[in-house]
């Protein structure tokens, strides 16, 4: 499955050149275990303030980490962040040409760890019994019912492994709240793990958030993929909120809190399994989504979007006795499918490519790290959307440029084609400074920061398309 061109010379680059990880034995390194969940937006955290849940397992794992508050996904869909977090590269790069690179369940196999997968798979277009030989999991099953993955996860912690374990256990909630919204709205879908409350009386439902209003001049590569109506049978399945009142919303908000308890449920499950074991004082746990949910932000359910409530997704480190305990970060900027592949490879004194664009984040979690922590200015993330209410056709790439204050979006067609919003002034995103006087140094870093990142990357993206 490669392709020619420059993506052959990276690939290349990739497999052949090796950093040194953190120098540690074979016998003391720590068990891995990545847990990811499907559609949670990191904005939909106690850790953040929202406080309509109970999350007992993922408090477990804050109390005895680091929970990142400034995590964005390179992808707001779970194909091309699924592909990113497997390969370390951009979507891009990695969507169109998994095989291509080298998958992070391969490298900690080949480096001696006992690897094994369990639960959604969804990465790119492959099917995971086709890709078994590049994707190293020496147990895996692809499975969306979360009891199951439950069980698997925990049989595995209770079996005797005579090496440390690489183990990725990939839930699927909340992301049933796509069948939740299609049963609002009549459509009448299956629930994956069990329903949920789909009419629950308003007053016992969260109040609409304070940015449900939608900003002026939304991009069109936002904007041609909202509201369908019932005549279009195939998007109108994947955002039927075109005749919901407040009630619905606040309805969808409920049920999408429950189906997020649901699966905190089976993580709190797993990390007690682990105590049982004996195991949690020597695996090192990380946390995080594939991407988020709009959770009624902008009258927006589902993802494909730049807005926070999407592309922002939950980042927890935690390895009792060894991470900071109950730290939270809203400084550190981490592009989760970019930087969890070299950061576990470290902690795991694995070797990994050193063409990888992510970041080594041990520092940053780490109770007695070894070296200062790199300062990351700005991340990006992608997107491709195709246009759903125009006949010809029209595809809309994009990009996203998150810098500590700022968020630049830049799509390379239509007529609102770039927004600037000021985070902590406006952290809702209601009100774009894109042609604000003020804000025009701002705008002009931001498209650099842009330029330099395509540059650098080799990013497809045209450079002519940035405005000068």
């Amino acid at each position: 499955m490669k392709k020619k061109g420059s993506g052959c010379l990276l690939v290349t680059t990739l497999a052949s050149i090796l950093i040194p990880a953190i120098g540690q034995g074979q016998e003391n390194r720590p068990n891995v275990l990545l847990l990811i969940t499907d559609e949670h937006s990191g904005k939909v955290m106690t850790q953040n303030g929202y406080q309509y849940i109970k999350t007992p397992g993922i408090e477990k794992l804050a109390a005895n980490g680091v929970t990142f508050t400034r995590s964005y996904c390179t992808y707001p869909v779970c194909v091309a962040s699924r592909a990113s977090i497997m390969t370390g590269m951009m979507p891009s790069k990695s969507n169109e040409n998994l095989t291509a690179y080298p998958g992070i369940g391969d490298v900690m196999k080949k480096s001696g760890y006992e690897t094994a997968y369990y639960g959604k798979w969804h990465v790119s277009n492959s099917k995971m019994k086709n890709v078994a030989d590049w994707h190293g999991f020496e147990s895996y099953v692809d499975e969306r019912d979360d009891s199951k993955t439950e069980k698997m996860t925990i049989d595995f912690l209770t079996q005797k492994h005579d090496k440390p374990f690489f183990m990725v256990t990939s839930f699927l909630n909340p992301h049933d709240c796509c069948e939740l919204a299609r049963n609002i709205a009549g459509l009448n879908d299956k629930y994956n793990d069990g329903p949920v409350e789909e009419k629950m009386d308003v007053k016992q439902c969260p109040e609409l958030p304070a940015n449900f209003a939608i900003p002026p001049d939304e991009p069109e590569g936002f904007y041609c993929r909202r509201t369908p109506d019932s005549t279009d049978a195939v998007n109108y399945g994947k955002h039927p909120v075109k005749y919901w009142g407040e009630t619905q919303w606040r309805q969808y908000m409920y049920g999408y809190d429950r189906l997020l308890e649901k699966v905190d449920n089976h993580i709190l499950n797993v990390v007690n399994a682990l105590a049982q074991q004996g195991l949690l004082d020597n695996t090192i746990i990380f946390y995080t989504a594939d991407h988020g949910d709009g959770h009624a932000s902008h009258q927006w359910n589902q993802k494909m979007n730049f807005y926070e409530e999407v592309i922002n997704v939950p980042f927890i480190v935690s390895w009792k006795g060894h991470t900071k305990a109950g730290k939270i970060d809203s400084e550190t900027l981490i592009s989760s499918g970019l930087d969890l592949f070299p950061t576990i490879c470290k902690i795991a004194g694995v070797k990994y490519p050193s063409s990888l664009p992510g970041k080594d984040l041990s520092p940053s979690f780490q109770k007695n790290p070894n070296q200062t922590p790199e300062i990351r200015n700005y991340v990006v993330s992608e997107l491709i959307q195709n246009d759903r209410t125009e006949k010809s056709k029209i595809v809309f790439e994009g990009r996203m440029v998150v810098s500590k204050r700022y968020k630049y979006i830049l799509f390379n067609g239509g007529e609102n084609r770039e927004q600037l919003f000021d985070l902590e002034k406006d952290p809702g995103e209601l009100q774009p400074v894109t042609n604000s006087s003020e804000y025009k140094k701002q705008l002009l870093e931001h498209r650099q920061m842009l330029k330099d990142w395509i540059t650098k990357t080799f990013d497809g993206f045209p450079l002519e398309k940035i405005p000068q």
